[in-house]
């Protein structure tokens, strides 16, 4: 009887001692940036992190950027990550337009935009639900969930009243709502060196609010 108690209480400890299932944490490097964030999810994804390519802007400013896919049976998340060569704006407006345009090209009426907090940044995020079965892959049915958010993780206000940043994250997604939720809460995305030091306010500064 002492034996059996026993084994009872070896199995109620090594279950105690067992952690609860967690979201699954990732991290690493994607171009300049060190990125991490959660998935909270127990179906297979993965992480694919492409080829960076190069542009420039309407208004002649060269940029880099970066692409990550969050890849999974039935959805899927882009990630983009553009670096400027000079401080582009990052307001709230600009920040709304990007998410506006992003849902509008993804076949939103009239998207819902939210102004939040992401990375200790203020960013924007928006979402809407497809009404009609999505006409592309064929994957999304009606009521699925698009979420779009954008943010810049160095942006700061300058003199001037302006609030601009080098760095620009942006990210579009057909995850469920919990997932996609959590993922932008643990979102941090850590910039190179130099951008992260002071810059001089006293130099000139790309006036547009455009950014590609």
């Amino acid at each position: 009887m002492a034996r059996v108690i026993r084994e009872q209480f070896l199995l109620l400890l090594v279950l105690c001692l067992v952690p609860p299932a967690l979201a699954a944490h990732e991290s690493g490097p994607v171009g300049p940036y060190n990125v991490s964030f959660d998935v909270n999810t127990t179906m297979d994804y993965k992480v694919i992190v492409e080829p960076s390519s190069s542009g420039q802007t309407s208004m002649g400013v060269d940029f880099v950027r970066y692409n990550m896919t969050i890849d999974s049976e039935d959805y899927a998340a882009w990630l983009v990550f553009t670096r400027y060569e000079e401080p582009m704006v990052a307001n709230i407006t600009a920040n709304e337009y990007i998410v506006y345009s992003a849902l509008i090209d993804s076949g939103a009426d009239v998207p819902n935009l939210y102004q939040v907090e992401m990375d200790g940044q203020p960013a924007v995020v928006g979402n809407f639900r497809f009404q009609r079965q999505f006409l592309g892959e064929g994957r999304y049915q009606e009521g699925d969930l698009v979420v779009a958010a954008a943010y810049s993780p160095d942006a700061r206000l300058y003199e001037d009243g302006s609030y601009r940043g080098k760095n620009d994250f942006r990210i579009i997604s057909t995850y469920p709502w919990e997932i996609i939720r959590d993922l932008l809460y643990t979102l941090h995305v850590e910039v190179p060196a130099e951008d992260r030091l002071p810059i001089n306010l006293s130099n000139p500064i790309n006036e547009s609010s455009e950014r590609n």
